[in-house]
This record gives C-alpha cells, structure tokens and sequence, in this order.
C-alpha cells in the first residue's frame, strides 16, 4: 500500500514536471508580436541612443534594415534565429556595468529580455506600423435592444452590458435643443426654430428637422471654419516683431463658404494644395491656396530674406502632414521619426514640391491676387477677349495672370 502511494505521488510529480516543461515551450514558441511588444520596449529604454539623433556603437533599431545591419565593431547586434549569438542579448544579460544595456540606466526585468530572445528566435521580424495598415472589416457586436440606433451604439451598449451598466436615459428637448445647437452653431437656436422643435409633437422627426436646419444656417460654417483655420495656422496677423496685420480674411470666408456648401473634401484639399494648377483657375481657386501663406513672415528690418524664406517652406511640409497626413512630420527634419517610419531624407524629398516659391520679407507680402471693381474687370475682360481673338489663347492668358497678379512667372500660392 505505501508502494502504491509512492508510486502515485511519482506519477503526479512527473505529469506536473511534463506540464511545467510544456508550458515553458509553448510560451516561448509563442508568437512575438513586434508592435505590441518589442516595439514599446524599443521606444522605452533604447530608441534614445539607438536611433534618431544618436545611434551608438553604430547600432539603430529605428528600422529593420539598420536593426540587423553590421555595427561598428564590424558584426550586426542581431542576428536573425541566433538569440545566443547576438550581442544585443549579450548586453542585456552582461553583469558589467560598462557592458550591460541600457548603459547606466535600469536593466531590462527577465520577461523583457525573454521578449527580445523569443523575437530573434523566430526571425527578429518587424511589424508594420498599425497606421498605415488596411482597415479591416470590424464584426459588430450581436446585442438587443431599442437603445442602439447604429452599428456604433452596439460597440457602446456591449461594453455597458459587460460592465453591468445602463445607458443614460435620453435628455429632455430643452437639453437637446442646447447640446445641438452649441455643437452645431456655436450658439444659441433663433428663436423661432427653437420654438417650432420645443411645440412639435413628433420629438424624433422634430429633432431632425432641428438639426437639417442648423446644419443649413450660415452659422454652421462659421462655427466648423474654425478648426479647420486652426489646422491651417491662420491669423489676421504677421506673428513676428510687432505683429502688425495681415490682409488674408478672403481665405477665412472660403473656408466658411466651403463648409456650408459642403465642399467634397478631396476639392476642399485640392484647391487649397494646388488650385493654381487648374486650367484657368478661378479667384476662389487662388484665394484657397493661401493654406500655404499662413506662415508667420518677419519683415523686421536686418532680416535674411533666404532664411526666413526657408523657414515659411519648412513650415507649409509640417502643416501639410499634421493637417492632411496626421502625422508629426517635424521632427523628421533633424533625424528620422523615432515612431512613424519615416527617414531624415524623406522629410527634405518632400520639402523639394515645395521648394520653389517667393516669401522675401517685406511688408507687402507678395505675390497678391489684384481684386477689381466692376469697371475694371469689365475692362479686364474686355481685353483678354481681345487678346484672344487677335493675338493668341496663349497670351490671352498672361497677360490676365499677370495683371491680376504682378507677375507673369509660377508661383506656388496666392492670398
């Protein structure tokens, strides 16, 4: 009997060693994702000397290529399935000070370093930044109930479901009313609509009705042109010195007029990245390329017109991609983006598109686009349709560019 007992406690610590072991190879045959889990250590404890400004010892984990290229010493830190025989894990695990990484800063804790271990084990693959990954079609959530009105409602109440929650009841009309209107117009309704929707019998069809309106209301764009003009760094003023006015409000109303028209946005950008590229652009056209005038200009006197020239340039290649592109593009201009993949010399490739316009420092701020009252224009009219009959289309068209802009010549962007 004390056999049998014996015999058994064998088994069961054998079947607890087996279990151990295979739950030991199987955490460390697991699939390393890099984003979720290298990447963040990376960015945390290396990336400051192991990329940017800084790559130390010859050695950058800022993009694959470089994390697996030879260092100084003539040898990669990586070496793809050989987690023993790379240097970076010799310097993790080093016990000399001068030799252990992160240099003078906390050691990686052990599962860290098994992170590292396991991910060159499998390849040292890199994974692509989930930005710029193709969306996925997102399987929606098979709830009941009333409350959820769209797809997204049903992502919300399966969260309040999970957490023992109930939605929040619906606000009273006055409280609608007051929510939509500041939302939507940036004050309060006039009076008579906000009569009609408080009286309606039908709260639903009132409610939409309520917002049809508003949304229709000159208000609208004046309210939503502002963080657009946000993006788009607009001022009535020069930013510099003094800080004297600036005569751009005509690129202001476009935006505002934009918006209530309802502009498509792929238009809304094109004009104002490159409306003077259209055959025989209009007025509007050119005042929607003043996106690219809202630099700051310093015509103090003593100023280098090249530097601050370079400086607008530079300004419009990181408005451009915060604006359009959401990313934080200037930091790419002294070293390659420590997050989003993206190198050094790409910031001033793209820099060159833009590299080519007239921002010398003076009061006037030109190039301008010439406005015309009614007898003059009909005069400009007059004439350019004279020049088209008798001389050419060609000239026709230069002389009228050139009239409503002092300058005969491309140039980028008008205001």
């Amino acid at each position: 009997m004390k056999f049998f007992r014996n015999k058994k406690l064998l088994v069961l610590l054998v079947l607890f060693a087996v279990v151990i072991v295979c739950s030991l190879l199987m955490s460390y045959d697991k699939k390393v994702d890099f984003n979720t889990e290298v990447k963040p250590i990376i960015n945390k404890k290396c990336i400051s000397c192991h990329g940017g400004v800084k790559k130390q010892g010859g050695f950058s984990l800022l993009f694959h290529e470089e994390s697996i290229a030879a260092t100084k010493s003539g040898k990669p830190a990586i070496i793809p399935g050989d987690p023993d025989g790379s240097e970076l894990i010799k310097r993790l695990l080093s016990k000399d000070p001068e030799e252990r990484m992160p240099y003078k800063h906390e050691a990686l804790n052990e599962d860290e370093i098994d992170i590292f271990k396991r991910w060159i084990k499998q390849g040292a693959k890199w994974g692509d930044h989930w930005a710029y990954l193709p969306v996925k079609e997102v399987e929606i959530p098979d709830v009941s109930g009333d409350w959820a009105k769209n797809d997204i409602d049903k992502f919300i109440l399966e969260k309040l479901d999970e957490q023992e929650l109930k939605p929040s009841a619906e606000a009273d009309r006055p409280t609608l009313l007051r929510r939509a209107s500041l939302d939507l117009i940036g004050m309060a309704p006039p009076k008579k609509l906000a009569e009609q929707y408080l009286t309606a019998k039908d709260g639903d069809k009132a409610y939409q009705i309520l917002v049809d309106s508003l949304m229709a209301s000159q208000r609208f764009g004046e309210k939503w042109a502002s963080m657009w003009l946000d993006v788009a760094r607009y001022a009535d003023t020069k930013g510099y010195e003094a800080d004297v006015g600036r005569n751009i409000w005509q690129y202001r109303d476009w935006v505002i007029r934009a918006f209530n028209k309802d502009m498509p946005y792929n238009e809304f950008v094109t004009e104002q990245i490159a409306g003077d590229f259209f055959t025989d652009p209009t007025d509007a056209q050119y005042i929607a390329t003043a996106f690219q005038r809202n630099t700051m200009t310093n015509d103090e006197g003593g100023t280098n017109n090249e530097e601050f020239r370079v400086a607008a340039v530079l300004d419009r290649v990181n408005t451009t991609w915060e604006g359009l592109l959401s990313t934080t593009f200037a930091c790419v201009q002294c070293h390659s983006h420590p997050y989003d993949p993206f190198k050094h010399d790409e910031f001033y490739k793209f820099m060159a598109y833009f590299n080519n316009t007239r921002d010398e420092d003076i009061s006037s701020e030109y190039p301008l686009l010439r406005q015309y009252d009614d007898s003059l224009q009909t005069k400009l009219t007059s004439l350019t349709e004279w020049l088209k009959v008798n001389v050419s289309p060609e000239k026709s068209k230069e002389i009228h560019k050139f009239l409503k802009t002092g300058q005969s010549d491309y140039q980028l962007c008008y205001c």
